[in-house]
Parts: C-alpha cells; sequence; structure tokens
C-alpha cells in the first residue's frame, strides 16, 4: 500500500471490525441486569457494573491514543477484540462462579479498555488511510460500524439467551470477537507507508513520557477546544440522556409501534434514530470530500438536531415521537462527520491517535453524566420537561457550529492572501 489514498478496501475492513466489536458488545449488555438480579446482585451494583465500562474507557481513553500513535492501528484493534474476548469469558464465570458481581465487575472493566483501543485505534485508522479528498466517506464507513454493532448485538443476544441460555449468548460473543481479532490482525495494515511516524516505532519510558506531553499540550486553548465541547454536547445529549430515557419517555406516555410494549416500541425508535444517522453520516462524507469547506453544514445539522428534540418532547403520538428521532439523527449524521474530519484537518498524522483519544475522552464523559441527568430529572420534573430542557442545553451547539466555520472561513482566506 504505497499511500493513504490506496486503502478504500483497509476502511471497509475497518468498519466490520469496530461492527464485530460492537456485536460482542450489544449481546452482553441485556443480559447482565437479569442474570446479575436472578445470582442476587442489588439493582445498585448492576447500575454500576454497567457504568463501569463507560468509566474504564474513558480512563484508558489518552494511554490508548499515545499507544496508537506509536505502534499504529494494527496492533491496538488486535489487542481490543482479545481483551473484550476475555471479558466475555469473565461473565461466563460470573455465571457460575462464586462471586458473581466480581466477575461481572472484572469483565465490564476489562470490555471498557477492550473498546478504547478498539474505538480510538478505529476512528484514527480512518483518518491515517484517507486523505483531505476521502477523509469523510472514511470517518462516516467506520462510524457505520460503530452505530449498527451495538444494535445487532442486542438482538442476537436477546435471540441466543432465550433460545439457548445466557451462557451460549455470552460464549457466543466471546466467539465472534476473537473472529473479529484475527481479522484485525490479518488485514488491517499496521500503517499506511507514507506516515511519517514510521521510523518510530518501539516503545521506552521517554517516548510514552513525550507522549503523554503532547496530549497535554493538545490541551491548551484552541480549534480543537470547540469540537471537543461539541462532542461533549452530542454525547450528552444524544448517547446519554436519549438512550438511556427512551424507555421510560414511551412508557410514561404510553406511546406505542405494532402493539408493542414500551421496551419493543422504543428500540425500534432507536433503530430509527440510528439507522437515519447511519445513512445520513454516509451522505455526508461523500459531500464533504467534494468540498474544500468542511464546515458548512454544521449550522443547519444543529439546527435539525434542536428541532428533533422539541418534536420529541412534545410528541403525544408514536409517529411524531419517530419524526422527532429521524431530524435528531440527521442533525447526528451532520454533526460527527464533519467533526472527525475537522480532527483530521488541524491535526499532523503523528498525532491523530492522541487527539481521537481526547476526543474519545469528553464523548465518554458526557455519555456518563447523560444518563444519570436525564433518568433523575424525568422523576422529577417529567419527560417533557426534561426534554425541553436539553433541547435548551442543545442550542450552545449553535454558537460553537458559528464559531467553527468563522474560524474555517478566516483559515481559508490567510491562506489566499500568502
Amino acid at each position: 500500500m504505497s499511500s493513504a489514498t490506496d486503502a478504500p478496501g483497509a476502511v471497509w475492513r475497518l468498519a466490520a471490525i469496530t461492527f464485530i466489536g460492537g456485536l460482542g458488545g450489544g449481546v452482553v449488555f441485556p443480559i447482565i441486569p437479569i442474570e446479575g438480579l436472578r445470582l442476587g446482585i442489588s439493582a445498585a451494583l448492576i447500575g454500576l457494573i454497567l457504568s463501569l465500562n463507560r468509566i474504564s474507557r474513558m480512563l484508558s481513553n489518552p494511554f490508548t491514543g499515545i499507544i496508537v500513535d506509536r505502534f499504529g492501528p494494527r496492533l491496538p484493534l488486535t489487542l481490543g477484540l482479545l481483551v473484550e474476548a476475555s471479558a466475555t469469558l469473565s461473565f461466563n464465570a460470573g455465571l457460575s462462579g462464586s462471586e458473581p458481581a466480581f466477575w461481572f465487575m472484572l469483565g465490564r472493566v476489562l470490555w471498557g479498555i477492550g473498546s478504547s483501543l478498539i474505538m480510538v485505534g478505529a476512528l484514527t485508522a480512518a483518518l491515517l488511510f484517507s486523505s483531505h479528498q476521502s477523509r469523510g466517506m472514511a470517518s462516516a464507513k467506520v462510524r457505520m460500524g460503530l452505530s449498527f454493532g451495538v444494535p445487532g448485538g442486542l438482538i442476537l443476544g436477546g435471540l441466543i439467551a432465550d433460545l439457548v441460555s445466557s451462557n451460549a449468548a455470552f460464549l457466543t460473543a466471546s466467539a465472534i470477537t476473537l473472529i473479529g481479532m484475527v481479522g484485525a490482525y490479518r488485514y488491517v495494515p499496521a500503517r499506511p507507508e507514507n506516515t511519517a511516524t514510521r521510523s518510530r516505532r518501539g516503545w521506552s519510558r521517554r517516548r510514552f513520557r513525550a507522549g503523554w506531553l503532547t496530549t497535554l499540550q493538545l490541551l491548551r486553548p484552541g480549534p480543537l477546544w470547540f469540537i471537543l465541547l461539541f462532542n461533549f454536547l452530542m454525547f450528552f445529549s444524544v448517547q446519554g440522556v436519549i438512550l438511556a430515557s427512551l424507555v421510560v419517555v414511551v412508557e410514561e406516555r404510553g406511546l406505542s409501534i405494532a402493539g408493542l410494549g414500551a421496551q419493543g416500541s422504543s428500540g425500534l425508535l432507536m433503530a430509527v434514530m440510528i439507522g437515519t444517522s447511519a445513512l445520513v453520516s454516509l451522505l455526508i462524507g461523500r459531500r464533504l470530500d467534494r468540498r474544500k469547506r468542511r464546515t458548512g453544514l454544521l449550522v443547519p445539522a444543529v439546527l435539525l438536531l434542536i428541532a428533533g428534540y422539541a418534536t420529541l418532547a412534545l410528541a403525544e403520538n408514536s409517529g411524531l415521537a419517530a419524526v422527532g428521532l429521524c431530524m435528531v439523527g440527521v442533525g447526528l449524521g451532520g454533526i460527527n462527520i464533519p467533526l472527525m474530519v475537522m480532527l483530521g484537518d488541524i491535526t499532523t498524522p503523528d498525532r491523530y491517535g492522541r487527539t481521537i483519544g481526547i476526543y474519545q475522552v469528553m464523548g465518554d464523559l458526557g455519555g456518563s453524566l447523560g444518563p444519570v441527568t436525564g433518568l433523575a430529572a424525568i422523576r422529577q420534573f417529567g419527560s417533557t420537561s426534561t426534554l425541553l430542557a436539553i433541547t435548551a442545553v442543545t442550542t450552545i451547539m449553535l454558537p460553537l457550529a458559528l464559531i467553527v466555520r468563522r474560524r474555517e472561513l478566516r483559515s481559508a482566506a490567510a491562506r489566499k492572501t500568502q
């Protein structure tokens, strides 16, 4: 492979591997609460067990970024899938061991570390194996794999657990993840041959310290912070509040699709949002690759996101709720891909991993605070007031979009005068 621009196949393989990683996680997630309660674990402790995944991932992301920049994406992707497979076997041990809470907690911590290696590795690789003219589609393909993996796993895990057993579902998740590990090692390139950092392979305490110092330098005030804040707000509202509380909203309002209950109806509504986001991501990615300006769609996407939240907040029937979530999905796709493309534009390739690591920390922080805040607010104030409050919070994205847009136009004007 002679250059990053010759790697469309590598990007599709990355998308498949991220899908497999998410598939295993989706299989596990809905089974743990049911089996945990059956094994005598308290509801509060089960909540902690479920949250440990995101906490350990958030703490791992900066270190993962350093590893990716040092060794390239193949090693972290392969290692991440191996760690996830080991985590799933820990869940198996919890089903039959004398300390199920310990094994479940260990599994979730390991899963967070593994998913950090996979997500940061895959998103960094999307930037490495693309150029300015292909970065949008590369980012969209990898995001699509991440978006569809977990919902697919939720369906697969539920079916296997119902038809066979929870133990069989965990073993299936482990087998799927190991297949992905082999694929990552076999088919993901270590790094593009033209990457300037290829001569720096290896590891030492001095190099790790230098990598950590570079990570801290990226946190200095600058354009990156606008993107980081964007990502925090997006994960707080969508990945946090919406995904965690949608089933509560559906149940509170008595919404139903095809006669299904709250869980089934909310699952279908989530699928509408995620599917719309993935489709729009591909369309946006193609459009961005054909344009010199990356930020032109941010303001319309934010406006759609705000309108979607407002529609969902006031929806009294499932059709209007689906329309609101479609608008949220369009806005999400219209924000996600430009942010990823801009990260590639403003960062040098030797710092892609550390930049993505910080980016994911902010996303995980928002995604951790969102469920706690959203569910507590709905219990206290009701779903309508809570969703309208989230709509108001989301409007902070609008001035951010305008600032980012203005900065890009200024940079373009400065380059023309040089």
